[in-house]
């Protein structure tokens, strides 16, 4: 804060008043003596001079000049006292046609330690020739109420033995690790502690040492009250959990706390001692099985739902638990399944501090789906790790389990008959297309030929907006701008002409389009299509059926092994498309493939909607 004042007596004429005269007369002499009334032209006080460690002292000194040069304090050393801001307020008066400044400047000061203190004489400079001092002042400063721990860190003191280097400083900082011999990937605990005996008004920055050799896990930040002799500190203690990549000596530098300069004060930092951790290596003698698990674990297996249906996906959950890495937790030994298909899902993990450990949960899923009905068996999963405790390798399992597979629920008979006639017939509509200008007449080899016409993907948006309303629409429509940016990789050809087009009589298989309108997912939409297509065509769920039975079945009724391959190989695809990773076509490319392959199987079979049109 600056302020400047300017107090300007004004002049007067011959025309005025001999009482307002001698009034100014009067003014004028009484001025000097209010500003010259004491022995110096500098002053200096305190707000007070008894304080403690939680107050600010406001330290004042005033100097008045007689010219309009501003004095200005050169404030020395202060032992103890720390300065936190400064205001600035000039005067400047006229008095007898004369320019005086008057200047206060205040400091405001923060007390870093108890006891005595003194602050020394102040020098002022007037000019180059001129300076005064102020007389010195002595402060007693007693101990204040202790920083207190917030409450979002707050915890109760631990056994710690503070460092004798701390002798009753204010600050203080130091870094140890809570074990300086562990093994590789073993869990050591790296502590920096901040000592503090008095409030902060500028907060400290914190660098700490990069961690070279370790894989780290960031840990709550602990605050708590801690008694040494007659003062009380805040400590504040940053932990690092550290966990050693390769055995040896490997080295930590030293962490550092800065406290910001000012204007008065050069910045103040403080650094720990580095350290040195000597990592031993994990004991010969391990199994096969292990692939670096270090800890202490446990394992744990369910089934969901507890009974499956043929062909149906559920889900086999498995646990581990324990203390140690569980980011770089490898995953367990997975047994050999021959009566499931497994698919990879889902893994998550949760991490806690327990006892100043690492620790938590990370659970792994696999989508399972069996096409045998009965009991079948679960074997264990295992785990072998390494425990760093008892310094040997130990195997850990979840239990076996029994899942019952079983058939799907046997429709109600009504139900089940017009289930199939809505299939053989769906309720798709494509005679109004023929008579629309580039209707959509689509190539047989949509999907499967770089020579299908930039014009079919719209064609196909047509037939999806009458057909199956705005979805069924934006269902085609990504695929035909899959199926052009597909076009735009393969070689440049000529377009056909539109009258080509018409030349072929085939558009998107009706059972597919419908599939294709009820599902938003591709590969469920294939599903569904193939299962409806093939149960309608043999007269039995196919859902209920293992691939050798629905192949044999497909023999009988004479589909050639090509087309029985490509149906399996089609089902299967479309599983692992929807209960594993995405893909990156989100399966348009097979949903073409299964277009082609209904349209080829409508030449296997007798069609009886053919025999009753031929009636």
């Amino acid at each position: 804060m600056f302020q400047v004042r300017w107090i300007v007596r004004p002049g007067f004429s011959q025309s005025r008043s001999i009482p307002r005269l001698v009034f100014l007369f009067l003014l004028f002499g009484l001025i000097p003596t209010l500003v010259y009334a004491q022995d110096s032209p500098v002053t200096v006080s305190v707000n007070s001079s008894e304080v403690s460690t939680d107050d600010l002292v406001y330290l004042t000194v005033t100097a008045v000049n007689d010219s309009p040069r501003q004095p200005r304090p050169i404030l020395p050393p202060l032992d103890g006292l720390s300065v936190i801001d400064l205001d600035i307020a000039t005067n400047v008066t006229l008095v007898r046609g004369q320019i005086q400044t008057q200047v206060v400047y205040t400091y405001e000061l923060q007390p870093r330690r108890t006891g005595t203190l003194t602050i020394p004489a102040i020098p002022v400079k007037f000019n180059d020739d001129e300076v005064v001092e102020t007389v010195p002042l002595s402060l007693k400063v007693t101990q204040g109420a202790a920083p207190a721990p917030s409450p979002h860190h707050a915890v109760p003191p631990g056994n710690v033995k503070p460092p004798p280097e701390l002798n009753d400083q204010d600050f203080f900082v130091e870094a140890v690790v809570d074990q300086g011999n562990p093994f590789v990937g073993q869990q050591l605990t790296y502590i920096f502690r901040f000592y503090q005996a008095i409030k902060i008004y500028r907060p400290p920055q914190i660098e700490m040492p990069l961690f070279n050799g370790f894989e780290t896990l960031g840990m709550p930040v602990q605050e708590y009250n801690l008694d040494l002799g007659d003062r009380t500190y805040l400590v504040m203690e940053m932990r690092t959990a550290l966990f050693p990549k390769s055995s040896g000596n490997l080295n930590i530098g030293a962490a550092q706390l800065i406290f910001p300069g000012t204007f008065f004060e050069d910045s103040v930092e403080l650094y720990t001692k580095p350290l040195q951790v000597r990592v031993k290596p994990l004991p010969e003698g391990a199994p096969p099985e292990f692939s670096g698990a270090v800890g202490r674990y446990e394992l744990q297996a369910w089934f969901s739902p507890q009974v499956a249906v043929i062909n149906q996906p559920s889900t086999l959950s498995v646990a581990v638990s324990g203390t140690g890495n569980i980011n770089a937790l490898p995953d367990p030994i997975w047994p050999s399944l021959p009566q499931w298909r497994v698919y990879d899902s889902l893994s998550s993990q949760s991490a806690e501090v327990e006892d100043g450990l690492i620790g938590g949960t990370r659970v792994y899923e696999r989508l399972m789906v069996s096409d045998r009905l009965g009991d079948l068996r679960i074997p264990p999963v295992e785990l072998v790790y390494f425990d760093p405790v008892a310094e040997e390798y130990r195997s850990t399992t979840s239990q076996s389990i029994t899942v019952r597979v079983i058939a799907p629920p046997t429709p109600d008979p009504a139900q089940a008959t017009a289930a199939a006639q809505a299939i053989a017939t769906p309720e798709v509509n494509l005679d109004p297309v023929d008579d629309l200008p580039g209707s959509g007449l689509v190539n047989p080899d949509l999907f499967d030929s770089a020579r299908s016409s930039l014009v079919v993907p719209l064609g196909v948006v047509l037939v999806g907006t009458i057909c199956g309303g705005l979805p069924l629409a934006v269902i085609a429509g990504a695929g035909g701008v899959w199926l052009l940016q597909k076009r735009r990789s393969q070689p440049k050809k000529v377009k056909p002409a539109a009258a080509g087009l018409r030349q072929s009589k085939q558009s998107l298989h009706p059972v597919l389009l419908h599939a294709l309108a009820d599902s938003s997912d591709n590969y469920q939409a294939i599903n569904r299509a193939l299962t409806r297509y093939l149960s309608e065509r043999l007269g039995v769920p196919v859902a209920g059926l293992t691939r050798n039975e629905l192949a044999q079945r497909l023999k009988t009724r004479e589909v050639s092994l090509v087309e029985i391959g490509k149906i399996q190989a089609y089902l299967d695809q479309a599983e692992t498309g929807r209960f594993g990773p995405p893909s990156e076509d989100a399966g348009w490319e097979l949903v073409g493939k299964t277009d082609k392959l209904l349209h080829a199987l409508d030449g296997s079979f007798d069609d009886p909607r053919d025999e009753t049109q031929g009636r």
